[in-house]
Formats: structure tokens, C-alpha cells, sequence
């Protein structure tokens, strides 16, 4: 590790030292008065200190750290700040949780400590946080000397503690990738740090597994820690996996909620612009504080909640106007959205590329761990559950190789195999190879069509073809043969064929096809280009 200074342990992380005591109590005073940029600021500038990649680094403590995540999403530092400095505070949290994981990574810097979700634990009164063994050594700076924040979001109100665990804020910041694209700007950051330092912590413990005889660097892993975090056997996997395709639907809302009160209210104009005219500057001569003196999020909260308890009541035995409830409403929104096609019904490409990376962390969890995680196979069915019945842009965008780089080759390719198994029609011939190849390809999957006859099931199945002759053409494992492109034109007619006739004879089916339609012919077009156009020809058989 980067302690032992051996050149091949991780060279570009530098020594951990805890931050000596004054600083660490002049960063209390700042966050417990609600200085927040202030006192990120200062947990900047005493990491960044040292001249040389040698010198060590001085580490915020991991309280420190999520209190720090809690500020880069909460709602008092986004969308209800009040002044330029709260909103700053989010910004300068995120460069912190940056920094510290550049500088010194996330295992030494005590990440499996910070990042612990305590949200069911039986002591809410703020005690430090402990982590195993494996984040306890004398390589990382002991920081039990560390008296409890008497901040609200350091304890009870951060994120650690209001989220039951990672996968419910996981599901709640998809949901608002769907519904609520203001949050969405603060969780996407979230998440996208946290894969980052996920991914990080994996890969370096995956190093210290192979060179110690004990392999016991993973199971402490940040990704093992999070996918273990509940026992509920396979209904908890899927669990996971309705996270990752959280839509903002009525039972996905229902499920992961959001996590801090008052989440989605937003400041109203006038007051927003009021508090900004009144905090702009700090002039202490002429009695003017700023933001100092001012209410802080705890006060606001309680008129709000005075302001509705006096709303006049409507007499018993009157009638009132019906107002939709909230998954009546989202569900609405969900509808519209899907109905107007395009991934902005999962969030955007931003957020597409967040779910695919999580699915990625799920299989080299399955793949080191199958014991304490779940077979491989079997969460590669789960996978198939959630990807089947995407609506088409959405699953042609999780299944491209071109469009989302983050699963493997051989990933990808056998995602895309199971999901044919599922799709194709049961007449089409079995295979014994394990591993697809062209000859499993031509005489399993490309001249048929789907089991049944919706246009939408046989762009799927066009799609997944699309997606497996590039996959084994960018890896040269293809030869462009006559009876290959043989095999693509039969296919290609089979499955128009089968949608045309379910078409003709249902006259409304053709209204509610009309896209499916169109994503068919399109992928059927496509496939004959890669075939024609693209791939070398080889006109010799094997």
C-alpha cells in the first residue's frame, strides 16, 4: 500500500496523516455555525499542502467526509439554498470527496467508514462511525478522538442516516432523473462520485487479494458492503436491480421515496430574491451580518409547517375539488414521457450510462463473490427481467456496444444471448457451445423471428443481432460468408413478415405499431448494411 512505499503499491497515492487537532476544531466551529464553505475550504487547503507526491497528506476525518456528501446533494446547498455561499458549499464539497479520493484513495482515506448508511442502526445520537478490520489498520489515520458533530447534517438529517441504504438513494436519484430534473443535477453528481470511488476501491483491493494468501480485501470492499447491506435472498437482489431501473413510476416512487424532507419544495421568487438582496454582503460596521443572523433550514421548515396548519379547513358536509394524488400525478408524467419515445424516459443518456455502470459493478461482485453475493447466471436472469420489456429507444441505447462503454465484451455478448433465448421462437434449433460464436449465431438466432408476433418483440430481437455482429466483428472472430448473409436476409423477412401479419389482422394494432414498426425496418436495414456494406466480404465457406 501506499504506506510501505514499494513502487508497485499503488505509487500515486500519498501517505494518510489525520489533520492535527486545532485545524480539526476550527473545522467544527465552522460547519456546527453552518460556515460551510468555510470550512470546506479549509479541508482543501489542508489536503492540498505538501510540495512533493511524497509528502503526506492530511485526510479529512471520515465524519468529515459524509458530512461532506450530505452537502453536495442536500436540498439546503441546491435547491433551497438561500445565498451564493450555500450553493458554493455544494460545489467545494464535491472537489473535497474529489481530492481526497485523487490524493489518497478511497481505502486509506477511510471511505468504508465515512460512507456507512446508519439509517436502521439503534443508536441515533451521532457516534462514530466504525468500521472492519480491514479500514482499522495503522495505515489510516486514526480519527476516534473525533467529538460528534451538534450539526443536524452531520447526524440525523444526513444523507447516511435518512437513506435506509445505497440502493434506496440509488432508486430515488433515478426516479428524479426521470421527474425532477433540478434534483437530478445534484444526485447525478452523487452518483457519479460514488461509482468512481466504488470502482477504485474494488480495483485496489482486487490488487492487495492478489498479493496476499488471506483474499480478504474484497469482502471489505465499499461494493461488497452494499450489496450485502440486507439478508433477503433473492427478493433483496431484485431489489437492487429495481433500483437501477427506477422510472419515477407510481410502485418505483413507492418504493424509494425521497430522502430528505422537503426535498422537492423549492424557495418561491420573491423570497429567493429577497434573501439574496439581503445576504449579499457582510459589513460588520455597519451592522450589516449577511446570512448570518438570518433562519436557518431547521426554522424555515417550521413555518412551513405553521403556515399549513392554519390553511381554513372546509366545513364538514361540503364539497371539494379532487386533487390527484402523487403517484397519480407521476404516473402521468411517466406516461406522457413514454408515449413521446426517447431515453428521456430513464433520465437521458447521463443517466443510462449511470445504470449500465452499476449493472458492471453488480457482475464483478457475482463474478469474485458468487458465494456471499449470487451466482452469476442468476443475476444475469435478473438482468434479463428489467431489460426485457424496455421500451425500444431505451433498450436499443442498454444493448449497443456503441453507445455505453461500460460492459465488457464478453458481458455484453452473453447479456445479449440470454436475452435472444428469451425472445426467439421455440421452434429455432438449440446449441451445445458454451460460448457464442458465428456458427451458434447463423443457425440459432439470425433467421428466425420472435415467439410472437408484435412488431415491437422483433426489433428487439433485430436489435440484439445488430448489437452481436458488431461485438464479434470488432474482435475478428466473424467471416462475412454467403450462407452469413444468407442467414440475415431469411431473418430479416421472417420477422417483418410475422409483425406484418399480426398488423393486418388487428387494423388498431397498426396505430399502437406504428413505431415498433418503424424501429424494425430500420434495424432490418441496418443489419443488411453491416452485411453488405461494412463487414469484409469472404466469399469462400469454411
Amino acid at each position: 500500500m501506499a504506506s510501505t512505499g514499494d513502487a508497485d503499491d499503488t505509487p500515486n497515492y500519498r501517505i494518510p496523516r489525520p489533520i492535527p487537532f486545532e485545524l480539526r476544531q476550527h473545522c467544527a466551529i465552522y460547519f456546527e455555525e453552518k460556515l460551510y464553505s468555510q470550512a470546506l475550504d479549509l479541508l482543501l487547503n489542508i489536503l492540498t499542502c505538501g510540495t512533493t507526491a511524497d509528502a503526506p497528506a492530511y485526510v479529512p476525518s471520515p465524519q468529515y467526509l459524509a458530512l461532506a456528501a450530505t452537502i453536495l446533494v442536500h436540498p439546503s446547498t441546491s435547491t433551497r439554498a438561500k445565498s451564493k455561499e450555500e450553493q458554493e458549499a455544494a460545489n467545494l464539497a464535491l472537489q473535497v470527496l474529489r481530492l481526497t479520493l485523487q490524493q489518497v484513495g478511497p481505502v486509506l482515506s477511510g471511505f468504508n467508514v465515512a460512507f456507512t448508511f446508519t439509517h436502521f442502526d439503534s443508536s441515533r445520537h451521532g457516534g462514530r462511525r466504525l468500521g472492519d478490520e480491514s479500514t482499522t489498520n495503522g495505515s489510516i489515520p486514526d480519527h476516534h478522538d473525533e467529538t460528534t458533530l451538534n450539526l443536524d447534517l452531520g447526524n440525523s438529517g444526513s444523507l447516511w442516516s435518512r437513506a435506509e441504504d445505497f440502493w434506496q438513494a440509488v432508486g430515488w436519484a433515478f426516479n428524479c432523473s426521470v421527474l425532477h430534473p433540478k434534483r437530478w443535477e445534484r444526485w447525478q453528481l452523487w452518483l457519479e462520485f460514488m461509482c468512481v470511488a466504488i470502482e477504485t476501491d474494488w480495483q485496489i483491493r482486487e490488487d492487495m487479494d492478489e498479493k496476499s494468501q488471506e483474499k480478504s480485501a474484497l469482502r471489505h470492499s465499499l461494493l461488497m458492503k452494499y450489496v450485502t447491506s440486507n439478508t433477503g435472498g433473492f427478493g433483496q437482489h431484485r431489489r437492487l436491480l429495481r433500483a437501477i431501473f427506477a422510472d419515477g413510476s407510481g410502485p418505483s416512487l413507492s418504493e424509494f421515496r425521497q430522502v430528505f424532507k422537503y426535498e422537492l419544495k423549492e424557495l418561491p421568487k420573491e423570497t429567493a430574491q429577497a434573501n439574496h438582496k439581503k445576504r449579499a454582503e457582510v459589513n460588520i460596521d455597519e451592522d450589516e451580518y449577511g446570512d448570518y443572523l438570518s433562519p436557518g433550514e431547521d426554522d424555515s421548515e417550521s413555518q412551513e409547517r405553521t403556515s399549513k396548519s392554519r390553511v381554513k379547513r372546509p366545513r364538514q358536509g361540503t364539497r371539494t375539488a379532487k386533487t390527484p394524488s402523487e403517484d397519480e400525478e407521476s404516473n402521468g408524467v411517466v406516461h406522457d414521457i413514454y408515449s413521446n419515445g426517447g431515453v428521456a424516459a430513464f433520465g437521458g443518456f447521463q443517466s443510462l450510462a449511470l445504470r449500465q455502470r452499476l449493472l458492471n459493478l453488480l457482475m464483478k461482485a457475482a463474478t469474485a463473490m458468487p458465494k456471499v453475493f449470487m451466482h452469476f447466471d442468476d443475476l444475469y436472469h435478473l438482468f434479463v427481467e428489467n431489460l426485457r420489456h424496455l421500451p425500444l429507444p431505451i433498450f436499443q441505447a442498454f444493448m449497443s456496444p456503441t453507445t455505453l462503454p461500460w460492459f465488457s465484451p464478453h458481458a455484453h455478448s452473453t447479456l445479449c444471448e440470454l436475452l435472444l433465448w428469451r425472445i426467439r421462437e421455440s421452434g429455432g434449433p438449440q446449441s451445445n457451445d458454451i460460448y457464442l460464436n458465428q456458427e451458434k449465431l447463423q443457425d440459432c438466432f439470425l433467421p428466425y423471428a420472435a415467439s410472437n408476433s408484435s412488431a415491437v418483440d422483433n426489433a428487439r430481437m433485430s436489435i440484439l443481432l445488430e448489437s452481436l455482429i458488431t461485438l464479434l466483428d470488432k474482435y475478428g472472430t466473424l467471416r462475412n460468408t454467403p450462407s452469413f448473409r444468407e442467414a440475415v436476409a431469411v431473418g430479416n423477412e421472417n420477422r417483418l413478415e410475422k409483425a406484418e401479419a399480426e398488423i393486418r389482422r388487428n387494423k388498431n394494432s397498426r396505430k399502437l405499431e406504428d413505431m415498433e414498426w418503424s424501429w424494425l425496418i430500420e434495424s432490418a436495414d441496418r443489419l443488411l448494411y453491416l452485411v453488405n456494406d461494412i463487414l469484409p466480404m469472404a466469399d469462400e465457406e469454411d
